[in-house]
């Protein structure tokens, strides 16, 4: 399909010099191949996410089974950085790509850039910004906010907490600077541990912290996998009563606010976010204009408005 976008560029350029309107054809999206390059697989967020593309697809009368390329970099930016050199060499028409280190990815973004390939940068916002068509991603400054709104009105002020994060990942700083911005000098922030939002790495940072501190109040996570971490460690410890916060709203998670070994998630919607990646992705193959910096709502679910929402899927 390159070849024939090509032509049609140059079509339209011709005609602007002579002083006409060019209208801009449409692609053939039987013709289009994308590319689904998410951090990892190990995820049910990114399998949503999937379903959100492929759903799309098939509303557009696309058929994913041919004409969607899926890769899993297993959480590492060198891995995924080869990949996408081997989606070049294929010849895709546009990735969909959420980084695992926002940094290093750009080398990536540059081999795309160079080949002509739209990037549409999803969840984690990558540094080199203008090196991607656009970025979809939850407000995840919001998610770390309700959070911390929510926790300050269920524990005194001096509480002590301890955050798990994962400083390599832009989304998941942005989380933890609201929930930071928000408490302010409310809690005692007693640690900040980087757990990659892995769920071993996790448990066993959160059995360090609660060996550390016995008093301790609450747990802030960047993700749900992590926060599930938390709740096996405070489970083994017999500390029912520490409230332990997530981001992401995964269904495998839910159970855990709905029984109360967990306090709350604030809910993403990566299906919704994957159906946007798409029209986005065939938006700018077309030569249209498309929002660089498209944001979707997040909503904390917690124990008390557990009810109000269909558990068993993302939101």
């Amino acid at each position: 399909m390159k070849k024939r976008l090509a032509v049609l560029t140059m079509a339209a350029v011709m005609a602007g010099s002579m002083g006409m309107t060019a209208l801009a054809e449409e692609v053939n999206l039987e013709e289009v191949t994308l590319a689904y390059v998410p951090t990892t697989m190990n995820n049910p967020f990114w399998s949503a996410m999937m379903g959100g593309i492929t759903a799309k697809m098939e509303e557009l009368g696309m058929d994913p089974s041919s004409q969607l390329v899926t890769v899993d970099a297993n959480s590492d930016q060198a891995t995924m950085n080869n990949y996408v050199n081997d989606l070049i060499a294929q010849e895709v028409d546009a990735i969909i790509l959420a980084p695992m280190d926002c940094t290093a990815v750009t080398e990536a973004l540059l081999a795309c850039e160079e080949a002509g390939i739209p990037v549409i940068n999803v969840d984690t916002a990558v540094d080199a910004v203008d090196k991607v068509a656009a970025i979809i991603a939850s407000d995840n400054y919001k998610a770390g906010v309700v959070c911390a709104e929510d926790m300050m009105s269920k524990l005194e002020e001096g509480s002590k907490v301890a955050v798990m994060n994962q400083p390599s990942g832009t989304a998941c700083v942005q989380r933890e600077q609201g929930f930071i911005d928000t408490v302010g000098d409310y809690f005692e922030i007693v640690s900040t541990t980087d757990t990659e939002g892995d769920t071993a790495k996790t448990m066993t940072a959160a059995e360090d912290v609660l060996t550390a501190d016995d008093d301790l109040a609450a747990f802030f996570c960047i993700n749900d996998m992590g926060a599930l971490g938390c709740v096996q460690a405070c489970s083994a410890a017999g500390k029912e009563d520490i409230l332990i916060y997530g981001v992401d709203g995964n269904p495998d998670f839910m159970g855990y606010v709905e029984d109360g070994s967990a306090t709350a998630s604030a809910a993403q919607q990566p299906s919704v976010i994957g159906a946007s990646a798409v029209e986005t992705a065939i938006a700018t193959l077309n030569g249209e204009e498309v929002e660089h910096d498209q944001v979707v709502d997040v909503e904390l679910i917690t124990g008390e408005n557990i009810a109000d929402f269909d558990i068993s899927d993302w939101q």
